[in-house]
């Protein structure tokens, strides 16, 4: 009887990528995209994350974006979908079983499965070949377990790779000891306050 494994395969900055693949000149500039009509923030590519905030009004930040080199993008949802589907079938390719989870994100069945860090290598790895998105990978025994991995492969992007294997316990572990409660999948943006009044901060509390 194996344990179970699951995989969650998330795109990365999802709606900044998608607008890169069509403007590769654009790799290495931060980037923006708005809601419709260009009301808000709902997208920031990695370099954009420390100077502007999600959700933040168009019309206040607009002379800031400029005086930062930073590009903004209307959004495209059609453009978004497309390549979603794009991702989510070359990722059905190389695994059993595939949960769509949302436009960026799936939950991949690889129970019984050998060879768990090689194939979160390929499945980063085809993706970025075929569609030009990066994806990060988390493996793990359950779900809310395959969230955290798949947080910590893009928080430690560079010793990472970009996939964290968690079904070993002492590397389980280690994740979960160096991993806020605010990250733990529903505990949401309030909680935490309450739960670190409890002791609570880690997600190994």
């Amino acid at each position: 009887m194996h344990e179970s494994a699951i995989a969650l395969i998330d795109c990365n900055s999802f709606y900044a990528s998608c607008e890169r693949v069509f403007r590769p000149d654009l790799l290495r500039t931060p980037i923006v995209v708005l809601s419709n009509n260009d009301g808000c923030v709902i997208a920031r590519s990695a370099d954009a994350k420390p100077y502007v905030k999600m959700g933040a009004p168009y019309f206040q930040i607009k002379h800031d974006l400029k005086r930062w080199g930073i590009v903004p993008f209307s959004s495209n949802y059609a453009l978004y979908g497309d390549m979603s589907e794009r991702v989510m079938s070359v990722i059905e390719s190389l695994v059993p079983a595939l949960e769509v989870y949302s436009i960026d994100e799936a939950f991949a069945d690889l129970t019984g499965v050998d060879g768990l860090d090689a194939l979160g290598r390929q499945i980063r790895s085809q993706v970025l070949r075929c569609t030009g998105i990066p994806v990060g990978v988390g493996i793990a025994p359950t779900k809310t377990l395959a969230k955290l991995a798949n947080h910590t492969a893009k928080r430690l992007q560079a010793q990472t790779g970009g996939v964290v294997n968690i079904c070993d316990q002492v590397k389980r572990d280690w994740v979960l000891r160096n991993t806020d409660v605010g990250e733990v999948w529903g505990v949401g943006r309030r909680l935490p306050v309450h739960l670190n009044t409890l002791g609570i901060k880690t997600a190994i509390d």
